[in-house]
């Protein structure tokens, strides 16, 4: 029986910090902004209503007359300069009030809020773990910034995952090396010293070192593989391609895994599936899923490619008969440098990278891969666009 394809760690759901989720938060900020606001306009009419009780002309000439010793004739054409001058007054007394009211009643709220929300992105800069607790009327920003930790934390995570799952393969891969390296020196060696070795020794021997050479040649492409994955663009040379052509050509080129293997194709593709995409790189793709629908399969098992197209769209579907794989592991499939199964050795397994590849390279067509298992078939679809 086949070993399951999972094998790594699973993401862990960030812990989720403890958020008041009451509606209408960014709402209330705003409603009592206004009320505060309000306050001040009110504080500046009532300002000018004083200024207008305080009013009173006779008190006005009896205060010039008897403090400043002002004439009442002068102290008339005072008032009346002054009455001329009533609205621009009002409006200075409203303004000087306003603004008092703003410093006394608006502004310290504004700071106080906007101070504790730069406090709270700062702590979310400072990738610490800490979140500031949030005034109420900020609730909606303290969920938005409380799901903007865990996306951050998540993606850290996956970065140190995916870096730790690069260095392990890089690790196994060079000890892997080691092996059919000194086998290939060991047995030439051999060949090389004892001229009088039999026929058909030699000829096993000649058959090993060349197994081993492949081996080795297999190892070094998946370094080059590691190297070129992390480049962010797949540049296409795209042209017309019969993709049912290239799955007929596939399984063929698959015909001595296929039989070592035990296993048969079941192939129901149309007579032509006609495609705008870049021929090679297809092949790569859909190369990648054989190999992976060969190595996970159990043996003397039916592997079936099915393709099928409308106007839009082309979806090639390939599955295989194993084991079932969870629903969660179904996702971590295409994550960079995930082996299909950890137990597995690098002989069997590959480096982690034939699924990233795989959606990397239909993504850049614009299209889209997805992998399904249920009671044992695990189906990988590709999705493609005619026309690209």
């Amino acid at each position: 029986m086949p070993s399951v394809r999972g094998g790594g760690a699973p993401i862990p759901d960030v812990a989720k910090p403890e958020h008041r989720r009451r509606r209408g938060a960014g709402g209330r900020f705003a409603f009592i902004l206004a009320l505060r606001m309000l306050g001040a306009l009110g504080l500046g009419l009532a300002a000018v209503l004083l200024l207008r009780l305080m009013w009173n002309a006779d008190a006005i000439a009896t205060w010039l007359t008897d403090v400043w010793y002002v004439d009442w004739e002068s102290a008339v054409y005072i008032i009346q300069g002054m009455r001329n001058l009533a609205p621009a007054v009002a409006v200075l007394v409203f303004v000087l009030a306003f603004f008092l009211g703003y410093l006394l009643i608006v502004r310290p709220y504004v700071v106080r809020i906007f101070s504790t929300l730069t406090d709270g992105i700062a702590q979310l800069l400072a990738d610490d773990g800490r979140m500031s607790e949030l005034p109420d009327e900020l609730d909606d920003v303290a969920v938005a910034l409380g799901e903007v930790r865990r996306r951050l934390d998540r993606r850290a995570f996956e970065a140190r995952m995916a870096e730790q799952r690069k260095n392990d393969l890089v690790m196994y891969l060079a000890h892997d090396i080691r092996t059919p390296m000194t086998s290939v020196v060991g047995y030439l060696s051999l060949l090389d010293e004892a001229r009088d070795m039999p026929e058909e020794q030699r000829r096993r021997y000649t058959h090993t070192a060349l197994d081993k050479a492949q081996r080795l040649d297999a190892l070094v492409d998946e370094f080059f593989d590691i190297t070129r994955f992390n480049l962010s663009n797949v540049p296409l040379e795209v042209g017309p391609v019969d993709v049912s052509l290239l799955m007929m050509q596939m399984v063929e080129e698959f015909h001595p895994q296929l039989e070592a293997h035990g296993n048969t194709v079941r192939l129901h593709m149309p007579d032509a599936l006609t495609i705008t995409a870049d021929a090679e790189k297809l092949a790569r793709v859909f190369n990648n899923l054989m190999k992976n629908a060969i190595a996970y399969s159990e043996r003397g098992s039916v592997i079936t490619v099915e393709g099928t197209a409308d106007e839009a769209t082309a979806r090639i579907a390939i599955s295989d008969h194993g084991r079932t794989i969870p629903a969660r592991k179904l996702d971590m499939l295409f994550d960079k440098f995930y082996r299909l199964d950890a137990s597995r050795s690098s002989a069997d397994g590959g480096a982690g990278l034939g699924l990233s590849i795989a959606r990397q390279i239909t993504e850049a067509h614009g299209g889209s891969i997805a992998a399904s298992s249920a009671d044992g078939v695990t189906t990988f679809t590709v999705t493609l666009p005619v026309t690209a």
